[in-house]
């Protein structure tokens, strides 16, 4: 096997498969769920490889040698064949997800007053919310899982339904908390997100599904930044569940001016830029409001405004 082959696949991929790749076999590797392929041809002197996450392929051949058209060809060809079995492979997969999140959703509790959910975020904001949107649900007992696939316990937890911008299910977002409203102290880095049945760009958590009559919404990236945008802004709020999905975040229709509740953090400045970029080109008028400092986020805001003294 070459050597060059494996510095490639490593500077490429970042891995490489860690037996011997055997001419004219297809070798899928790269962790648990295996993303990353590659194909040596029979001659062992040129190769086809990819990440099935990105849909990219690459094509190697040994230094110094061209390949063929009919070579090249062939390499595209494999790839392409792959794309397509990976395709079909993560509808497979997303149709089996899609009972088990559905199952889940229909399990946990519409919201009352005084649940554990309602005690939570009213303790996070410092104000009784209620009522709260029915995209949030209440789940009594979740199990939490560590890295190891170990259940660690049962905890109450939030639910709220990750959506597509066409109202489709597609994940739910997960907040372990206690029955008197504190976040509950699990194992990190904490799974919040369950499978998804779905592609999720431009999905989030459709707390309020259409903009005011002014043609109003705002976004966040979590749950509790966007409820605090809701109560402080007087405004519907969505919550896009993550700094890259609310980059990615696809407004509802009758959007005419969009506010960006932002996080004072790397990842949420860049995310909000990449949206206002996005919805100031689609011909919206939008605005980025960022908390004063990296120590403060809008739910601190909320609460310092609603528990002074």
């Amino acid at each position: 096997m070459s050597t060059a082959l494996l510095d490639t696949l490593r500077a490429v991929l970042g891995a490489a498969p860690e037996r011997d790749i055997i001419p004219g076999e297809f070798i899928r590797f790269g962790g648990r769920n295996r993303p990353l392929w590659v194909r040596l041809f029979t001659d062992g002197r040129a190769a086809v490889f990819g990440d099935w996450r990105t849909g990219g392929h690459h094509i190697w051949s040994e230094s110094g040698r061209a390949m063929d058209p009919e070579e090249r060809a062939a390499a595209r060809a494999w790839a392409e064949h792959q794309r397509q079995q990976r395709e079909r492979e993560q509808r497979a997969k997303w149709a089996k997800n899609a009972a088990a999140v559905a199952l889940q959703w229909s399990r946990a509790r519409v919201l009352v007053p005084g649940d554990p959910v309602a005690r939570y975020l009213g303790v996070r904001l410092g104000v009784d919310l209620w009522p709260l949107p029915a995209a949030l649900r209440h789940a009594p007992s979740l199990p939490y899982f560590d890295e190891d696939r170990k259940e660690v316990g049962r905890f109450p937890a939030m639910v709220a339904a990750i959506t597509s911008p066409a109202g489709e299910l597609l994940a739910l977002h997960r907040t372990y908390i206690t029955r008197d409203g504190r976040k509950a102290d699990v194992p990190g880095p904490v799974k919040k997100l369950s499978r998804t049945c779905g592609p999720l760009a431009g999905a989030g958590v459709a707390l309020w599904s259409a903009p005011d009559d002014r043609g109003v919404i705002g976004v966040a990236e979590g749950l509790e930044t966007a409820l605090a945008g809701h109560y402080g802004g007087r405004m519907p709020v969505c919550a896009a569940y993550s700094a890259g999905a609310l980059a990615a975040w696809q407004w509802p229709a009758g959007t005419r001016h969009l506010v960006i509740w932002g996080d004072h953090d790397p990842a949420g400045i860049a995310a909000a830029g990449k949206l206002y970029s996005r919805a100031i080109r689609a011909g919206l008028t939008a605005k980025v409001m960022t908390p004063p400092t990296p120590e403060m986020d809008w739910c601190d805001i909320v609460h310092a405004s609603n528990t002074a003294t």
